[in-house]
């Protein structure tokens, strides 16, 4: 698919920084280009990181940046992401005021709240772009850190230099890599919660910075970030009111129904594997990630089926397992409740790898249940699996109710901070006012 538009740029050379990356793009554009825009996606191999960049049919191939600014540089909406280990890698993304602008960088070094004198690190990005509604094009920047050490601070600032030595960064931010809890048993770790901002920017600030406040070391985001995915003003909401946040602490994030699996979802977050169905070690927890809202409603029951089940099958030996997706397959809310397609589908996948605590959006309200294995209350949470909605982070709310999973319901505003060591797991959830909610989660394990 090409779309034909003007580059408001001169041609210019690759330079070393594409051996950087492994050689080039495959597939979508080549290095240098004026005039049409390809935009069937590619592939780039990220060299050091043991893994590639995938952009998807809707926006360029990714390449390396080169020096060259647009009218205005200036770095924005920087947020951060995972791709690799999380003990030793981080991405970091952003866009500029301008779309013309290709120079991509990153300069850090081990430390918290360092100044920007003090990052004697350098490292190339990457950049595309991808069409929005109409005829906007947008172009992200990705700045990949790999071989890092586990357990670590870093500083870093993002922006890139053009031929002539002129310069753009962020401000200075730091970020924490993910501890090796071989080495250090006793380590914990925090992850917020949350989802279903969409329409609501105002309170999604708010329990921004009640998260900011607890500080946690990964964002977990259920989906429903915008009304439809392909609207990008609501992304830049999304994404500039959580800024203070997100470019501290990387963000995993489930493909929610009103994304409409839209090439602005899949280019502005930085997601392992197929970004989609995937999973992560962070700490002593296992997270694993599923997309229940396919563009082939049939993928549920096969592809998608398939790969849930491989990442639980090699997750097993994981003290403590989460499963994140959007729709709930216990909710009692009254606007949609259960979904019996996903208890069809994973449930059996849930009981037979014994999650702990499955986490969803989609109802806007929280939810906590009793400990369920095959649709049946247990007594205790031994190999029992809780579900959580907490569809509160802005979007309109819906009313709770009960049935009979139902431990505890409330129509509210609301997001959770998950803490996470060897024997002890614990999810503590609060309103957009940071006043606590009675009911959380707590389970510990020999």
């Amino acid at each position: 698919m090409r779309t034909s538009i003007h580059h408001a740029l001169a041609l210019v050379p690759a330079f070393s920084a594409l051996a950087a990356f492994g050689g080039g793009c495959v597939k979508g554009n080549p290095i240098e280009t004026e005039g049409d825009l390809v935009t069937e996606g590619g592939t780039l191999a990220i060299a050091g990181c043991n893994y590639t960049l995938t952009t998807r049919d809707g926006a360029e191939a990714p390449r390396a940046g080169v020096p060259v600014f647009g009218s205005d540089p200036t770095p924005r909406l920087v947020h951060l992401g995972l791709m690799g280990d999380p003990k030793t890698s981080m991405v970091a993304q952003w866009r500029t005021a301008d779309e013309q602008t290709r120079a991509s960088q990153i300069r850090y070094a081990k430390g918290a709240n360092l100044a920007a004198a003090d990052l004697t690190e350098k490292q190339e990005g990457v950049e595309f772009a991808y069409r929005a509604t109409g005829t906007d094009l947008i172009r992200m920047h990705q700045a990949h850190l790999c071989g890092l050490e586990p357990g670590t601070a870093y500083s870093y600032q993002v922006g890139g230099t053009d031929l002539s030595g002129n310069q753009s960064f962020s401000p200075v931010y730091t970020f924490r890599t993910a501890p090796d809890v071989v080495a250090h048993p006793d380590a914990e770790v925090v992850f917020g919660f949350v989802g279903d901002s969409r329409g609501g920017y105002d309170v999604w600030q708010l329990l921004i910075a009640q998260l900011q406040q607890r500080t946690p070391d990964l964002i977990l985001f259920s989906g429903d970030a915008v009304t439809i995915g392909l609207t990008q003003f609501e992304w830049e909401e999304f994404f500039g009111r959580a800024e203070p946040l997100f470019a501290r602490v990387p963000v995993i994030s489930a493909h929610g129904n009103h994304e409409v699996n839209a090439i602005n979802y899949y280019s502005q977050l930085a997601l392992p594997g197929d970004q989609e169905n995937f999973g992560i070690d962070y700490g002593f927890a296992h997270i694993t990630v599923g997309n229940d809202t396919p563009d082939d409603i049939s993928k549920l029951g096969g592809e998608f089926k398939d790969r849930l089940e491989a990442d639980f099958t090699a997750s097993n030996a994981a003290r403590w397992k989460l499963f994140m997706h959007h729709q709930p397959m216990f909710s009692a809310s009254t606007r949609h409740g259960p979904s019996t397609t996903l208890q069809n589908a994973w449930l059996p996948l849930i009981d037979a790898h014994h999650v702990d605590l499955v986490l969803n959006g989609h109802d806007h309200d929280y939810e906590v249940s009793k400990p369920m294995i095959n649709k049946q209350v247990q007594a205790t949470s031994d190999n029992a699996t809780v579900f959580v909605v907490a569809g509160g982070a802005g979007a309109e709310l819906y009313d709770s109710g009960s049935d009979f999973w139902t431990l505890y319901s409330e129509k509210t505003y609301s997001a959770a901070i998950l803490h996470v060591r060897r024997d002890q797991l614990t999810m503590e959830a609060f309103r957009q006012d940071g006043t606590p909610i009675p009911q959380g989660f707590s389970k510990t394990k020999p």
